[in-house]
């Protein structure tokens, strides 16, 4: 009977060629589950869908009115009133004409 000899030179990298297939195999499942769950946070800790603030409205409604607002009284006085509340009310800085 003749003796079986076994060829170790290929055992090794066909072992790291399994341990590839086995990771991209782990991998793609991992992706597949992870593309069908749904990300939300939860409901308390949503914001609302419209502020508090009239300002704010206001200014929402004016950005939803695009070029029209030029001419609309009550968005150039919004505006006139988020300049004076972020540039804040110094009269002695103003430029005198």
């Amino acid at each position: 009977m003749r003796a079986r000899f076994v060829n170790w030179g290929c055992v090794g990298p066909a072992t790291i060629y399994l341990g590839v297939a086995i990771g991209l195999v782990a991998g793609a499942i991992t992706l597949e589950r992870r593309a069908h769950h749904t990300w939300a946070p939860p409901p308390e800790n949503r914001l609302s869908a419209m502020p508090d603030d009239a300002l704010t409205r206001d200014l929402i409604r004016c950005n939803s009115l695009g070029s029209k607002a030029e001419n609309d009284q009550s968005c150039i006085a919004a505006w006139a009133e988020n300049r004076r509340r972020f540039f804040g009310d110094h009269p002695d800085k103003a430029p005198k004409p």
